[in-house]
């Protein structure tokens, strides 16, 4: 299933990425021409009227502020088919606090989320597991709170997405190992020379971010050289049938966005036939 991430889609209608009313018209416009499956929507630290982001924004800080309660009851009204929902990036930067306050809000946001894929039937949430510029965190607290969670929501996928990280003597590959739902990012494999080592864990692979820059029809990943389309034709060739999800960084147009989307299903029909 083709999946379209909703924290660029603003860009469409040259909107700023936290205007939610925004985001919600070109949810609009994909789902009446059913050019994708679907969407992942993503909570944005910048909503969150209790803080400022503590990861890297472009918002000002006096930016709209949504409530989950608020965001739910518009997303009820729609139809839109949300195939997963991204948690506040925020998540792992509050929860791998060595303050008490900070860390209590990550765990708080983290049930949130999950809660909130409850009330919307969406069974995949994508987080942020920890913090990228952190040189040491407490990685066993993490897999406790990983464990204790997914026990917790069965019925939601938890799944861990293979941010960079500069903890000494780990990558975002050796982080992730142990959890039992992953979505592998191919720009972040890309930067850190990790994609093939995903091939042999694809049965925790539930979702691919193809985070990058559209080009001639086509998206690159902006560090690294991975090949984005031999990339999802191996993942294809694997047996890979879950979700991609498409993250655009820079901009593009509708018919761009729309023909790279059936780019992924022919590649994805051919690889199979």
């Amino acid at each position: 299933m083709v999946s379209l991430s909703t924290g660029w889609l603003p860009r469409l209608e040259d909107r700023s990425y936290y205007e939610l009313s925004a985001v919600l018209k070109v949810m609009r416009k994909f789902s009446q021409e059913r050019s994708v499956d679907g969407f992942e929507f993503g909570l944005l630290p910048e909503w969150d009227c209790e803080n400022p982001p503590l990861t890297p924004t472009q918002a000002p800080l006096g930016c709209e502020k949504h409530g989950l309660d608020e965001i739910l009851n518009k997303l009820l009204k729609e139809e839109f088919r949300i195939l997963s929902v991204h948690a506040s990036r925020d998540v792992g930067c509050y929860l791998c606090s060595e303050e008490g306050q900070k860390y209590a809000k990550g765990l708080r946001l983290l049930e949130d989320s999950l809660k909130f894929c409850r009330s919307l039937k969406v069974n995949l949430c994508v987080v942020h597991f920890w913090d990228p510029w952190k040189k040491s965190f407490d990685v066993a607290r993490l897999r406790r709170v990983y464990e204790e969670f997914q026990n917790e929501f069965p019925d939601v996928a938890l799944s861990v997405e293979n941010i960079p990280t500069v903890i000494e003597g780990n990558t975002p590959f050796s982080l992730i190992h142990g959890f039992k739902h992953v979505t592998l990012d191919l720009k972040w494999a890309s930067m850190f020379n990790e994609f093939d080592l995903f091939l042999d864990r694809l049965g925790v692979v539930d979702n691919v971010h193809i985070q990058g820059k559209s080009q001639s029809g086509l998206f690159y990943p902006t560090v690294g050289n991975l090949d984005y389309k031999r990339a999802l034709l191996q993942l294809a060739g694997k047996g890979y049938s879950r979700v991609l999800t498409v993250e655009l960084e820079g901009k593009s147009t509708f018919q761009e966005i729309r023909s790279y989307a059936e780019e992924l299903k022919h590649m994805k029909i051919a690889s199979n036939s």
